[in-house]
């Protein structure tokens, strides 16, 4: 479906100004400004100036993109979510629009192969996560808020996200820990050791933050020893930052 809607504002942008393929129906709503379109489209390399020296490209509808969807996300999750307290729902909002989670949904809706560029971007895969967020800044001129959100909640949100999997990754600490580390560069590192003394095994696993030991935990099986430690430090780290640190 969301392939569907993709290529038929493709047809639209490239058949006279005329909505091919789908009903207002299932879409919700036929564009109206196709320049708009176009220009979530553009990547910086083919940019294009105004009589009065503008250049035009797809960054400040990005800009635009990011904040309208940034605010339906929140949106939808505070109703999703209504037990949750706010630093889940913030970490499960930094999840839905990380780089690599909008990059995947980019090119599994067919938006790499509608950028108009004219330098490699292939390697930059980043790229396109921006172009989406240009094209839901474009659907918000075109349409305003109501209609963005209904595309976000009735296609997007179905197709892509699994709720129950939005629950699970904020539950897994030790992915949580090792993504902070990643965007801080900071190195992160379980050692985790096996002790069979007594009838049931126990694992105990301590991590290193940038080689420096943070805190351990322990478990039945290495897994459960390693997401405890996690959540350990996780915990460690909020209370050293007062509260103002996102893991």
């Amino acid at each position: 479906m969301i392939r569907q809607i993709i290529q038929s504002i493709r047809l639209y942008l490239h058949r006279n100004g005329k909505f091919y393929g789908l009903s207002i129906s299932q879409i919700g709503f036929v564009p109206n400004n196709k320049g708009l379109y176009r220009l979530a489209l553009l990547h910086k390399s083919a940019s294009k100036m105004t009589t009065n020296g503008v250049v035009l490209n797809y960054e400040r509808l990005e800009f635009l993109g990011d904040a309208v969807l940034g605010a339906i996300v929140a949106e939808l999750l505070y109703k999703f979510f209504p037990n949750k307290d706010e630093g889940f729902l913030t970490r499960v909002r930094s999840k839905v629009v990380s780089r690599e989670s909008l990059n995947e949904l980019a090119i599994h809706i067919g938006l790499d192969k509608a950028v108009v560029a004219k330098s490699d971007i292939s390697r930059n895969k980043h790229i396109y996560g921006d172009v989406f967020e240009a094209f839901i800044g474009a659907m918000f001129l075109d349409q305003g808020f109501t209609n963005t959100k209904r595309f976000i909640e009735k296609f997007i949100f179905p197709n892509f996200f699994n709720i129950k999997d939005l629950v699970t990754v904020d539950t897994n600490y030790k992915s949580r820990l090792i993504e902070w580390g990643q965007k801080n560069k900071v190195d992160i590192h379980f050692g985790t050791e096996e002790n069979s003394r007594g009838r049931r095994n126990k694992f105990c696993c301590l991590v290193y933050i940038d080689k420096e030991e943070k805190g351990k935990g322990e478990g039945t099986s290495k897994k459960e020893a390693e997401q405890n430690a996690a959540k350990i430090v996780i915990d460690i780290l909020t209370q050293e930052a007062n509260g103002n640190i996102e893991i």
